[in-house]
């Protein structure tokens, strides 16, 4: 607590949280007033002194329990989409719209159908996780294996029969869900080779591989087909 002593008014200055109320300053900065001004309030003791006490600050109140069960599931699937952000980019770089990024439209849509369970054991539904949203036609019989180095990437060409064309760039995503390491192509096979390979990124025995696969245009890279989701698999050496 100060005390001053100014024109034979003391002003006694307490700091401690007071209920909040509206005033106004009457006789200047020198003189005496109730309420509230700016972030002090004043009011007068039973002494007769005129007290000014530094306005409390409002505390938030706390989250409730859809909020935290909310911010919950978002920080799963901000966890899992922060590495892939280089392909969201690619892969909804025409699909997001109205001013929404690319990266904060896969979460969107991640938030929305990947996380199932109630609170607090929900689970990451990683099938259910989309890398590309596109026009061009899915390849069919769509394959990954894991080797002991590398995994292998197979699909058929239906060019003849689909949007798109043969001239498509296989966009090929090897993901360990453990450390949230990945490995990834663009370019390295089309879509007319049938095939390609990526190795495994940083992992160690018993490790969750996923594996996914969408196709680009070589002539326009807005247009992509929506990815597949082609299972998982574990480390074993």
């Amino acid at each position: 607590m100060f005390t001053y002593v100014v024109n034979a008014i003391k002003i006694v200055v307490t700091l401690q949280n007071v209920e909040v109320t509206m005033g106004k300053l009457n006789m200047g900065i020198l003189g005496g007033f109730t309420g509230t001004v700016g972030t002090v309030i004043g009011f007068c003791n039973k002494n007769g002194d005129d007290v000014i006490r530094v306005k409390s600050k409002k505390k938030r109140s706390s989250n409730t329990e859809g909020q935290v069960n909310q911010q919950t599931k978002f920080g799963m699937v901000l966890e899992f989409m922060k590495p892939l952000n280089p392909l969201l980019q690619i892969g909804f770089c025409d699909a997001s719209g109205n001013g929404m990024s690319s990266f904060n439209y896969a979460c969107k849509n991640a938030l929305k159908v990947a996380i199932n369970g109630e609170a607090p054991d929900f689970e990451f539904d990683f099938s259910k996780v989309v890398l590309s949203k596109g026009m061009v036609a899915q390849p069919t019989g769509t394959t990954a294996e894991l080797t002991n180095s590398a995994v292998n990437f197979n699909w058929e060409d239906n060019s003849s029969t689909s949007t798109g064309g043969k001239l498509l760039n296989a966009v090929m995503v090897v993901y360990n869900v453990m450390n949230y390491q990945l490995s990834y192509s663009i370019g390295m096979a089309t879509k007319a080779d049938k095939t390609g390979s990526l190795p495994i990124p940083n992992s160690e025995v018993g490790d969750k591989l996923l594996f996914y696969i969408f196709f680009q245009s070589a002539i326009d890279p807005l247009q992509v087909s929506t990815s597949q989701f082609l299972g998982s698999a574990v480390v074993t050496v």
